[in-house]
């Protein structure tokens, strides 16, 4: 058995987030080094999924604004 184009595709998130059963992958893996417009699409989903990790790893907000947060939460508190 051999993976189609679209077969492949509607695979490829579930192949990045390694999901699929082994045999799903060797499936996907097979059809990728055969296939150029399969491998482009499937390079493009894998830089933009590097890209969505760098920047969630990347602190969004000051390292202090949580204790403010909670310090100003307190004195609401306290002063109601």
């Amino acid at each position: 058995m051999k993976y189609t184009c679209n077969e492949t595709f509607e695979r490829l998130q579930d192949y990045l987030d390694r999901e699929l059963s082994e045999d799903e992958t060797r499936l996907v893996d097979e059809h990728l080094s055969g296939c150029g417009v399969c491998a482009e699409e499937y390079e493009f989903e894998a830089m933009v999924l590097r890209h969505v990790q760098c920047r969630v790893r990347e602190p969004l907000a000051p390292a202090d604004l949580f204790s403010k947060i909670q310090a100003s939460l307190a004195a609401e508190s306290s002063a109601a």
